[in-house]
């Protein structure tokens, strides 16, 4: 959020400008204490990235960074509660529920998450032979076509995996 920090007696000290429309809020007008650190959106723009509400929830909006701090995606309380599990495809960063996936996803063999069909380029036919044939199935990321943007839950973090160090070393 870029926020005015000059004081002219009347509030501008506390005003902060949405990141998707430019409109000016004083921090007081939206009730928060304090001016937000990095990106904020009004409640006219803020959408989740990966279910679509516009409600936060339960808890408050969270806007997700990686490691370097890049904006990444803004995420209703739900959403977050799958990311934070590391349930959510690698690529598009869109959270799922094991229990309900409405887009097909395939398992990497070599760092352990789930990928959408969709955004590694697979057809049916493709998916049908990975199911059948028991063959392996390098995501599009270990594959090296498509830069990692968040990989705090890839499989080389995980501790005690024996397994990491034949993948890491392939």
């Amino acid at each position: 959020a870029v926020v005015s920090t000059q004081s002219t007696g009347d509030g501008e000290e506390s005003l902060m400008f949405c990141d998707i429309c430019d409109r000016g809020y004083h921090t007081f007008c939206v009730n928060m204490s304090a001016l937000p650190r990095g990106r904020w959106e009004c409640r006219l723009c803020v959408m989740c990235a990966c279910c679509g509400s516009t409600s936060p929830g339960e808890g408050n909006w969270r806007f997700q960074h990686n490691e370097h701090l890049k904006f990444l995606q803004t995420m209703c309380y739900p959403c977050t509660i799958y990311f934070d599990k590391g349930w959510f495809c690698p690529v598009c960063l869109k959270v799922f529920d094991y229990d309900a996936v409405d887009d097909p996803m395939v398992c990497c063999d070599f760092c352990d998450r789930w990928v959408h069909t969709g955004c590694d380029n697979i057809d049916d036919e493709h998916y049908n032979m990975l199911g059948e044939s028991g063959s392996l199935y390098k995501c599009i990321l270990c594959r090296g076509e498509k830069e990692e943007v968040y990989d705090k839950h890839h499989k080389k973090y995980k501790e005690g995996n024996k397994e990491n160090q034949l993948v890491e070393s392939l």
